[in-house]
């Protein structure tokens, strides 16, 4: 994700790349779709360094 543009963001701040917050979502499948790729690349790209948080 490149937050050049974005000075409020600050270390530690989080971030939600796949998911929801409030009344707002970001599937893999809108990555993808942004991105010109698949699903699978998006999720099998993440790594294990992210934490996940499933509910």
């Amino acid at each position: 994700m490149d937050i050049t543009d974005l000075p409020a963001v600050q270390p530690g701040d989080e971030a939600i790349l796949i998911g929801s917050a409030g009344q707002e979502t970001i599937t893999a499948y809108d990555l993808a779709r942004q991105t010109d790729t698949i699903t699978n690349e998006i999720l099998s790209q993440l790594g294990t360094r992210l934490e996940r948080i499933l509910s």
